[in-house]
């Protein structure tokens, strides 16, 4: 990103202009609003929202981002809750009600929780699972977002959670219709909730379903991705397969050094009568041969699955002596580390820019609310002083990504040229990159180079194609930016 030297960081100007309005402030709606994003601005980590239709696996997702089984991996109710896990000293579940009360209880499980607040879980609006866990404190807090299974509009808890999100991961199994449905109604929604196809990544999970019998089942995985990427193109910006519940155990604390035990018995048995009890889960349940008893049989099911005790048995058979052996080799096989990497690289990278971006958009909807004229006359100031932080050139780079997914996705028909000029635009690093100029090159010679651009692109607004028209103006107004930054000398 291009910042003028010495810039503070976009968040860091928003939370001052936080501070300073919200002590101006009488208790009100306006006022929370203003502290809720203060306190969103003063957070140091990534907020990820993950969401996708019914048993698409989101909770086993949820569990490998946190390192930890703190999600109901189970069909109970709980899941038809918006849910947060948060950093905290101490394990507790707080609710909030419709109503506005806050209920906090000592760490139990959701459904549990919501049982021992004495009211209707329908009244529950929200949760917030509060853990010392070191995931949530270093890397990213989560939220489990179940109400994009709506294909009719999304449900306002799920809008309400997505707006305060830094990125989308949109879990599902087998994508079809009603995944393009829901992802649609998710791009429709981005102005309210700022969730765009860039700031959203598709996981494709259970992929140890798209074996047959003992088959490998990641070439299929990686075609089917490939596939779904380039259709799903203009609604997010990749798709990553992962094994879910391979990524759960191998980040997890629930696989202990016990568990190695029946594996390497399994490890030790003949081949065809192994091979036989794991084709499918109940072969392995009730195979005669193993030398495991039931119990064992099925406490591996519930951290492996049939793929993951198949893969279990092959790294003990290249030499995984222990659990950490063991445990890091299923994290290598189940595809997680690809999307931790891009998770990381993608948003940590641009992190300030999302998140002053959200605080934007609820801040300046909060300048518009009622109260009295004082009040107003100091809301209308921070209006004021927003739209010279939305003008940050780094905020303007977040539109140029949206341009350039439209035309990787193919919505927006461009020539090789144009789009070459958008991606340098969008990606480059330093203004030369940006432009395609000489390191040597002059701020006149630049000038003269952006004058050009500038015209070529107001020209395009004229096209009576309103994408063309829309993204044209982007890079146009990128562009004079870029022209107004440059020294006079």
């Amino acid at each position: 990103m291009i910042a003028p030297d010495g810039a503070e960081p976009l968040r860091q100007t928003l939370l001052r202009l936080c501070n300073r309005v919200e002590s101006r402030l009488a208790p009100g709606t306006a006022k929370q609003v203003i502290a809720q994003v203060r306190e969103r601005l003063e957070e140091d980590v990534l907020r990820v929202a993950v969401g996708g239709r019914l048993n698409a696996g989101k909770s086993t997702l949820v569990n490998a981002l946190l390192g930890q089984k703190l999600a109901a991996t189970d069909a109970t109710e709980c899941t038809t809750k918006v849910t947060w896990f948060r950093f905290g000293q101490q394990s507790r579940v707080r609710l909030q009600f419709r109503d506005g009360e806050d209920v906090s209880l000592l760490g139990q499980p959701l459904d549990k929780a919501i049982a021992a607040s004495g009211r209707p879980a329908s009244e529950v609006a929200s949760a917030a699972v509060e853990s010392p866990n070191a995931v949530l404190r270093r890397d990213h807090i989560v939220v489990d977002t179940p109400g994009l299974d709506s294909l009719t509009g999304l449900d306002e808890d799920s809008l309400a959670a997505l707006s305060q999100a830094d990125v989308l991961l949109y879990v599902m199994p087998h994508p079809g219709e009603n995944d393009f449905q829901a992802l649609a109604a998710l791009r429709a929604s981005a102005a309210r909730t700022g969730i765009t196809a860039i700031s959203t990544l598709g996981i494709l999970s259970r992929i140890d379903q798209l074996g047959e019998g003992t088959d490998d089942p990641w070439p299929a995985a990686y075609r089917l991705a490939d596939r779904y990427g380039k259709q799903l193109a203009a609604l997010l910006a990749v798709v990553i397969p992962v094994a879910g519940l391979l990524a759960e155990t191998a980040l997890g604390d629930s696989f202990t050094e016990a568990d190695m035990r029946p594996l390497r018995l399994l490890a030790g048995a003949d081949a065809d009568t192994l091979a036989a009890a794991l084709y499918t889960e109940e072969d392995f349940i009730g195979h005669p041969g193993l030398p495991v008893a039931a119990a064992d049989r099925e406490r591996l099911l519930s951290l492996l699955g049939i793929y993951g005790i198949r893969v279990s048995v092959e790294e003990i058979g290249h030499g995984a002596a222990g659990a950490t052996d063991l445990l890091r080799g299923l994290r290598t096989r189940s595809g997680v580390d690809a999307l931790l990497d891009r998770l990381h690289a993608q948003f940590l990278g641009s992190a300030d820019q999302l998140r002053a971006r959200q605080a934007l958009r609820a801040l300046e909807a909060a300048t518009w609310l009622s109260g009295p004229p004082a009040e107003k006359a100091v809301l209308a100031e921070l209006r004021t002083d927003l739209r010279s932080v939305s003008n940050d050139l780094r905020l303007r780079e977040l539109d140029l990504a949206t341009v350039l997914t439209d035309l990787n996705a193919g919505r927006w028909q461009a020539t090789p040229e144009i789009t070459a000029e958008v991606a340098a635009l969008a990606v480059g690093r330093g203004l030369h990159a940006k432009l395609g100029t000489d390191p040597g090159a002059t701020a006149d010679q630049m000038r003269t180079l952006l004058g050009a651009r500038i015209a070529a692109w107001r020209g395009m607004e004229g096209e009576y194609q309103r994408l063309t028209a829309a993204h044209a103006r982007t890079v146009r107004e990128y562009l004079e930016y870029l022209y107004f930054s440059l020294p006079d000398c």
